[in-house]
């Protein structure tokens, strides 16, 4: 099968990748705010089999300081086959040199972003809207 990359906004079947997530299970999106949140990202990746969104990933960046990498997400039958490690490899492609690359993990996934040189942080902190739930879902201590 063909796995393939393509850069930009065009053409994503945004109702499809919000299922993606939904089934990953990465939480829900919603189809107009995703579309909204890509097309103001530095970066937008998503990755094809035969004509059919398998994959996504998004990065913004300020060019000169630092970028941030969100919203990586595989179909759940296409996990574990190189479909996430092409997507990092294109999105850290697109992103500037000049300063660090941040990143949110779900939890349990750490080591494969650490395949890539990630490593976690002693400073980081994070101000969610609904620490709460959050909390139960491990992203806070």
């Amino acid at each position: 099968m063909n796995i393939y990359i393509k850069y930009g906004t065009e053409r994503i079947d945004w109702v499809a990748l919000c299922e993606i997530f939904r089934l990953a299970p990465l939480g829900t999106r919603e189809p107009e705010k995703l579309k909204i949140a890509a097309e103001n990202s530095h970066t937008v990746c998503s990755a094809y089999a035969e004509q059919k969104i398998i994959g996504f990933g998004r990065a913004i960046s300020d060019s000169q300081y630092q970028s941030a990498i969100y919203d990586v997400v595989v179909l759940p039958e296409f996990q574990n086959q190189g479909v996430g490690k092409l997507i990092m490899e294109a999105l850290l492609e697109k992103l500037p040199k000049s300063g660090p690359v941040l990143i949110f993990v779900a939890p349990g996934k750490q080591d494969f972003y650490h395949k890539f040189g990630f490593g976690n942080l002693k400073t980081g902190m994070g101000l969610f809207p609904n620490p709460e739930m959050s909390r139960a879902k491990g992203y806070l201590e």
